[in-house]
């Protein structure tokens, strides 16, 4: 893996772009996503590697779960769904012929419009 290909996936995380809608960072590393109700799925996408990368596919994964590949010649976007409310961690890597880059992650935070409490009638 060539040091570009390091570089870029580093830089990649500044990158990393998420669906705007019901999406609001805290910081440059965490984004709250507000839901209604749960599991919502959200879509990620992301700025694609020069062409002198040769990346023929991105991994994706949410926390620990299982692997998703979007293939190079296909849109650079993925969907993502949560289950649990709290804070989670999106990883993507890059793949090249001579191996896989990097991770590159976004931390976001899972939060779920409270049930109204204290229903009486007065």
């Amino acid at each position: 893996m060539t040091k570009s290909v390091r570089n870029i996936l580093v830089n990649l995380v500044a990158a990393l772009i998420v669906t705007l809608s019901g999406w609001q960072f805290l910081d440059r590393r965490t984004m709250v996503i507000h839901a209604q109700s749960l599991p919502i799925t959200k879509t990620i996408a992301w700025d694609a590697n020069p062409t002198t990368d040769i990346v023929t596919k991105y991994t994706f994964w949410l926390d620990t779960g299982p692997k998703g590949d979007v293939f190079a010649t296909s849109p650079l976007i993925a969907f993502i769904t949560f289950t649990t409310t709290g804070p989670h961690t999106i990883h993507l890597t890059a793949t090249n012929p001579w191996g896989e880059s990097p991770e590159a992650t976004l931390t976001v935070n899972v939060v779920v419009l409270a049930r109204p409490t204290g229903l009486r009638i007065q």
